[in-house]
């Protein structure tokens, strides 16, 4: 059967796809009036540009109404999700960002959040891939209470999570204490912030790691020792390589949630302050205006970090060409 169709085929898809996408921006514009209905059109530019792309990779394969439908559905989440930010950035005077990120202090609370969340991150990739590995390859007595245990810190509150660091690495806590005598801080230092920021995002390298080690056959590693290798070597020359994309997609999940943390941060070391904890203080004290230009500029500093961070993932995934 030949499912090539001709471009009057084709037109019908999308123009159902345009009033799928279209129909609730158009609503919520004129709901929220003029100045958000230029938000919204402004925030269609991205889902239609991926609706489009969806339907050219289809052009090869029979069209699914189904698929269209859903990817309708979907196209109305991107937008609920972009509206915020396109507003964000649409209705802040640019001037006013570029001035705030001359700002001395911006600038060194910028520094401060990406140094501590890359140090939270090693961190975390040093201790959670060995507990990946061995959740993944290892059965044993207590092994849920331990993947339990793992996952506690993405369930617990925040603020909670800061107490119980204080505790325990406070001046006067159980580990604090001890290291108080020999005028060795944890709290309201640089380390007190990579602490926090590893509690609550070490979860991330751990369960990806542990995916990726479990999609890696093991017979693959026992090859790999009949020739002779240690099984630290082939974990280093089999499992690891085969294992590349989700370790790498954990460490970045893992640095972008540490650096998007405040209350545990707040709580364990407010000064020195990260970026977060600068505008929060800022909006605390001066309002909403002065510190928007702040939050766009944090905005686009997030999106242009994490772009990048997903494009160095995607260099790292294999690609499957089903191209006849």
């Amino acid at each position: 059967m030949d499912y090539r169709r001709s471009s009057r085929d084709w037109r019908r898809p999308t123009i159902v796809s345009l009033l799928l996408v279209l129909a609730p921006c158009i609503a919520v514009g004129v709901i929220l009036g003029v100045n958000a209905m230029v938000a919204v059109l402004a925030a269609i530019a991205i889902p239609l540009a991926a609706v489009l792309w969806f339907q050219r990779g289809l052009r090869r394969r029979r069209m699914d109404r189904s698929v269209l439908v859903l990817t309708g559905i979907g196209m109305i989440l991107l937008i609920l999700l972009l509206l915020p930010l396109v507003d964000l950035l649409t209705t802040t005077d640019p001037a006013a960002i570029v001035h705030m990120a001359q700002d001395p202090t911006v600038q060194e609370a910028l520094y401060l959040s990406l140094s501590t969340a890359t140090s939270a991150t090693l961190l975390a990739v040093i201790l959670g891939i060995p507990m990946g590995y061995v959740l993944a390859r290892e059965e044993f007595t207590g092994k849920a209470l331990v993947e339990a245990i793992v996952d506690m810190p993405v369930v617990v509150p925040h603020l909670v999570a800061g107490i119980a660091l204080v505790f325990v690495f406070g001046r006067g806590g159980a580990v604090g204490g001890p290291l108080s005598h020999f005028n060795i801080l944890i709290t309201s230092t640089y380390w007190g912030i990579v602490l926090a920021m590893f509690f609550v995002s070490v979860p991330f390298v751990v369960n990806y790691a542990r995916e990726g080690f479990e999609r890696v056959d093991p017979r693959m590693e026992t090859v790999s020792r009949t020739l002779g290798t240690t099984r630290a070597g082939a974990m280093l020359r089999v499992t690891f390589p085969l294992s590349w994309t989700s370790l790498l997609t954990g460490a970045i999940m893992t640095w972008a949630r540490a650096i998007s943390e405040f209350d545990t941060v707040a709580l364990v070391a407010y000064y020195p302050r990260t970026i977060n904890t600068l505008f929060y203080e800022w909006f605390r004290f001066h309002g909403y205006t002065y510190s928007r230009p702040l939050a766009a500029f944090m905005l686009l500093v997030a999106l242009a970090i994490f772009i990048a961070l997903r494009a160095l993932a995607a260099w790292g995934r294999p690609v499957n060409d089903d191209r006849a």
